[in-house]
């Protein structure tokens, strides 16, 4: 790895972070910890392999959290919640996905870059991340790495800074945490 590409990726992160709406934010994180509420993940490509981390180390905080495909799926009913990951907020299947969730009643929720998308007009909450999707309009970032890399990351940090803040609000330590991770390592 070249030290520029880290510089640049870490630049890109320390410039679009810090700009998440604290009240977005907010609203998220109790959607997301309401007590018994199951909660699905939804994302395709890249954006399902950063909401997969979500779901091991939110598991390990006590959360009840799955992704949509998953061969362990439980329904989704009225009053749970289906966050749902895509930065343009256009993508075929997430897009179909959270139509039918809103149709079961199940609260949706959106992180995205793109706050007019299809899927964020669904959304009951939405988080947006000042990133770049794949089209690269002259709103967004003028992030330097391919298509919506910068979301991304931005997506995988998020997931660590949600199970940071849970630990913190809840009393966590880390020895908590341990006693739900796997042991047969």
């Amino acid at each position: 790895m070249s030290a520029d590409s880290a510089q640049l990726i870490l630049r890109e992160l320390g410039e679009t972070l810090p700009k998440l709406d604290a009240d977005e934010y907010e609203t998220f994180y109790n959607e997301l910890t309401k007590p018994g509420r199951r909660v699905l993940l939804m994302g395709v490509g890249r954006v399902m392999i950063a909401l997969k981390a979500w779901v091991k180390r939110l598991c390990h905080l006590g959360v009840e959290i799955n992704y949509v495909g998953s061969e362990t799926e439980l329904p989704l009913h009225e009053g749970d919640l289906l966050v749902v990951g895509s930065s343009s907020g256009e993508s075929a299947l997430p897009v179909a996905i959270a139509g039918i969730a809103k149709r079961l009643g199940t609260t949706v929720a959106y992180i995205g870059c793109s706050p007019e998308s299809t899927i964020a007009k669904l959304a009951d909450v939405r988080l947006i991340l000042y990133g770049r999707t794949k089209y690269a309009s002259n709103t967004e970032y003028p992030s330097r790495q391919p298509m919506s890399s910068l979301f991304e990351q931005q997506l995988f940090l998020l997931g660590d800074a949600l199970a940071l803040d849970i630990m913190q609000r809840r009393g966590l330590s880390e020895a908590d945490v341990k006693s739900h991770h796997a042991n047969l390592e």
